[in-house]
């Protein structure tokens, strides 16, 4: 017999669970944390209250925390979860301020059920831990996280040159790494239970300071093999430089458009390697070419640089790429200042490609004197099938917008198109990111449509 269906039912709704890159991302970097707690259920334990499971769940956490730090910050492309470095870099800042905040209550969820007794038995609990020498480990890795994630924050305030908070930065971290794994290993109860458990901690921490050791000493010696050539360095406004450099007719680099690498032209290596967005499209290789602007320390000598002297390059790194667009109506790029750079690979690569969807430039800075390449720009409104371009300045500029990139100019320049089918790009300062972020969410552009870049590492 077969059922018959009422000709006015509804149809069955069939509900799927999407998971963009980034979410897999989340969700992989979440089930790596909650393992060591998971493995604390494996060992001969009696059996935790609440609480003790609630301060065991933090604790684990919080040093699981701490060590995927180090593959989030190491530049790993062979391993899916650790490639997106952008991504990685942006959330390595932000988890490293939530492990302050962690490591700040560490003591204090430790010592709350003594205040819970009185707080004579809170004060004196502290005093023992205080005295106790097997606490000093502890102790420095705790002083030592608070410090060096304080200075992680203001570094941009610090008078020290950038290479010098790299490398104090990269070895303040590592020691603390080993100091709190000596601590969580001698101290911790866990490990009492079973020394596999502390085994997992010392390889845990030998992993990560192994992936240090690579990246100082053994990745240089391979950038030292394959060397670049710097071919040309020319001022093209009043705070920027187009460098460029020759990969070799045998190279094998190759890049997306929007893509960035970190280079040097010092030393095969160590701390003295910067990252820049590539400003060039494919067609130009083996040339690669960079927009540079110069924001003091090493980007203010960059004219003292020698056409013909080697360059050490790394890369290419970033999940940004025209790849984003394949079911967009348009493309709308918007440039903060040094920002120009990885939106005119984006740009260039569109042309290369004959674009024949709308493309649009937001391309904003303070004075007139900042604005780069402009015939090339020109050029290209003539050549590409529907490109222009929208100057914005603070200072009067003619033909521009003046004032910062808004919501107003953002509307204005898309007037007639929905931004909800359109795919935007961004790079620019922290400040301009979120406000520009702020203004496309007015405006009702998804987040899933927006992919950013923000100068700073």
């Amino acid at each position: 017999m077969t059922a018959q269906v009422p000709a006015n039912s509804a149809p069955t709704k069939k509900y799927t669970l999407h998971f963009g890159r980034k979410a897999k991302l989340f969700l992989g970097y979440v089930c790596l944390m909650v393992l060591p707690f998971l493995a604390t259920y494996a060992l001969d334990m009696q059996e935790k209250n609440t609480y003790a499971a609630f301060v065991s769940l933090f604790n684990t956490l919080a040093m699981m925390m701490f060590f995927i730090q180090f593959p989030l910050g190491s530049r790993l492309k062979s391993i899916p979860l650790f490639a997106n470095i952008d991504w990685n870099m942006s959330h390595h800042k932000k988890v490293g301020q939530w492990l302050g905040v962690i490591f700040l209550l560490h003591p204090l969820l430790i010592l709350m059920p003594k205040f819970a007794m009185s707080q004579t038995d809170g004060m004196r609990a502290i005093m023992e831990v205080i005295r106790a020498p097997q606490m000093l480990t502890g102790i420095i890795a705790w002083v030592g996280m608070i410090v060096w994630i304080l200075m992680s924050i203001f570094k941009d305030r610090l008078p020290m040159k950038y290479e010098t908070w790299r490398f104090t930065h990269m070895l303040g971290f590592v020691a603390i790494a080993i100091l709190a794994t000596l601590h969580v290993t001698t101290v911790g109860q866990h490990g009492q239970f079973g020394g596999w458990y502390n085994e997992i901690w010392w390889g845990l921490c030998s992993f990560s300071v192994l992936m240090v050791l690579f990246n100082y000493f053994v990745k240089p010696q391979i950038m030292k093999s394959n060397p670049f050539k710097l071919t040309s360095v020319q001022q093209v406004s009043s705070s920027d430089w187009e460098v460029t450099m020759d990969a070799g007719a045998g190279s094998d680099f190759d890049f997306e458009p929007g893509q960035f690498v970190w280079f040097n032209t010092a030393t095969s290596g160590g701390v003295k390697e910067h990252p820049f967005s590539i400003a060039s499209s494919r067609s130009s290789l083996p040339n690669v070419s960079f927009l540079i602007r110069n924001l003091g320390d090493y980007t203010s000598k960059l004219g003292e640089l020698k056409v013909g002297q080697d360059v050490f390059v790394d890369g290419p790194y970033g999940s940004i790429n025209l790849s984003d667009t394949k079911k967009s109506k348009g493309v709308v790029l918007i440039a903060g200042g040094a920002g120009i750079g990885p939106m005119l690979s984006l740009l260039r690569g569109l042309a290369d490609s004959n674009e024949q969807r709308p493309v649009r430039l937001i391309y904003g800075n303070n004075r007139a004197d900042q604005m780069v390449l402009q015939d090339e720009m020109k050029a290209l409104e003539s050549s590409m099938a529907n490109f222009k371009q929208q100057l914005v300045c603070m200072e009067g500029c003619e033909g521009a917008y003046t004032g910062v990139i808004d919501q107003a100019i953002i509307k204005e320049v898309m007037s007639d198109e929905n931004l909800k089918d359109w795919t935007v790009y961004l790079c620019g300062p922290k400040p301009m990111i979120a406000a520009v972020n702020k203004s496309l969410k007015a405006l009702k552009v998804p987040r899933r449509n927006v992919h950013f870049e923000q100068l700073s590492f």
